[in-house]
C-alpha cells in the first residue's frame, strides 16, 4: 500500500474521530453509553438533537437517521440502565428517574441546552417527561411513533366499544392488559422494568405527565399506518385490523390536540407504509422533517 493511501486513510480516520465520539460516563456510579456526533463542532447555542430510545432498544437503532442528520446539527445519543452496554440498575425507570438521569449526563458532558428531543416508543414517553421537568431546555419535539402518553382507560375501552367487543370482553382485557402481575425478568430486567412502568402510568390515566407543563415548542408526530402485526398471532376475538385503524385514529386526534397546546404548532404525519420503526422504514421522511425543523430555527 502506497504512502498517499495511508496518509489519506489516517486523515479519513481522523475526520471520522472528530465526527463521532463513543464512550462510557459514569453517573453516580453506573457506567452509561454515550454517542454523540458533530458535538466538536457546535456553535454557541446551536441546537443539539438529543435521541431517547424504544422500550429495551440500543442507540444503534438509530443509525438509519443520525448520520445524516448530524450534518446539519449535533447529535447525542446514549443507551438507559441496563440496555446494550450501559451497566445494569435493578430500579424501575420511572420517568422521573430517566429525566433527571439525562438532566444530569448532559450536564455531565457539559451539553448545554437547547435541545431537541427525539424519542421512539416507549422513548416518546421518556422524552414528554424530560419536556415537562426542564421546560427552558427544550426548542422542540419529535415523536416518533410513541406510546401513547395522552391515553385513558376510558379511551382505551371506547375503542373496543367502536369495534364492537362486548362490555364483559372489554373488561377481561382490561384486566389482562393492565392487572395481572408480571413475573420479574430479571435475564431482560431492563426491557420488563420498562414495560412495568407503561403500565403503571397507563393504570393512572399517565397523571405523573399530563400534570406536567409542556413547553410551547414546535411539535413533531410521525405516526406508522402499516400493521406489522403476524397473522397468527392476531387476535381471534376481534377483528385486528379494525382495532389497529381505531387505535390509530384515535391516537392522532388526541396528537393533534397535544400539538395545538403549543402556540409554536407542529405537524403530524401519517405515514401508511411504514410500520412501529417508522424512522427505519422511512428515514428520508424523518430525516426531512427534522431538517425544516432546525432550519426553522436559522430565520
Amino acid at each position: 500500500m502506497s504512502i498517499r493511501i495511508l496518509t489519506l486513510l489516517a486523515l479519513l480516520a481522523c475526520t471520522l474521530s472528530a465526527f463521532s465520539q463513543e464512550k462510557m460516563v459514569n453517573l453516580n456510579g453506573v457506567n452509561y453509553h454515550v454517542l454523540t456526533k458533530s458535538l466538536d463542532k457546535r456553535k454557541p447555542g446551536q441546537l443539539v438533537l438529543v435521541f431517547e430510545n424504544g422500550m429495551g432498544m440500543g442507540l444503534g437503532n438509530w443509525n438509519t437517521i443520525t448520520d445524516s442528520l448530524a450534518k446539519n446539527a449535533p447529535v447525542f445519543l446514549y443507551d438507559r440502565q441496563g440496555v446494550e452496554k450501559s451497566e445494569e440498575v435493578f430500579q424501575l425507570p420511572t420517568p422521573q428517574k430517566i429525566a433527571v438521569n439525562l438532566k444530569i449526563l448532559l450536564t455531565e458532558l457539559k451539553i448545554e441546552p437547547p435541545y431537541i428531543l427525539v424519542g421512539h416508543s416507549m422513548g416518546g414517553v421518556y422524552v414528554r417527561a424530560f419536556a415537562g421537568y426542564y421546560p427552558n431546555d427544550v426548542a422542540g419535539l419529535v415523536f416518533v411513533d410513541p406510546a401513547d402518553f395522552t391515553e385513558t382507560k376510558a379511551d382505551w375501552n371506547q375503542i373496543f366499544r367502536t369495534i364492537g367487543v362486548s362490555e364483559k370482553q372489554i373488561d377481561e382485557m382490561l384486566i389482562k392488559r393492565l392487572y395481572t402481575p408480571s413475573k420479574v425478568d430479571s435475564s431482560r430486567y431492563a426491557a420488563w422494568s420498562e414495560g412495568q412502568v407503561l403500565t403503571d402510568l397507563r393504570k393512572n390515566d399517565f397523571a405523573a405527565l399530563s400534570s406536567l407543563p409542556i413547553p410551547q415548542v414546535p411539535i413533531l408526530f410521525f405516526v406508522g399506518g402499516k400493521l406489522e402485526v403476524p397473522m397468527e398471532r392476531r387476535s381471534k376475538e376481534y377483528d385486528h385490523e379494525r382495532f389497529f385503524e381505531v387505535k390509530n385514529s384515535s391516537n392522532m386526534l388526541r396528537w393533534r390536540r397535544f400539538i395545538h397546546s403549543s402556540n409554536k404548532g407542529g405537524a403530524l404525519i401519517y405515514l401508511s407504509n411504514s410500520g412501529h420503526f417508522v424512522h427505519r422504514d422511512d428515514a428520508a421522511m424523518v430525516i426531512g422533517n427534522i431538517r425544516m425543523m432546525l432550519k426553522a430555527f436559522e430565520k
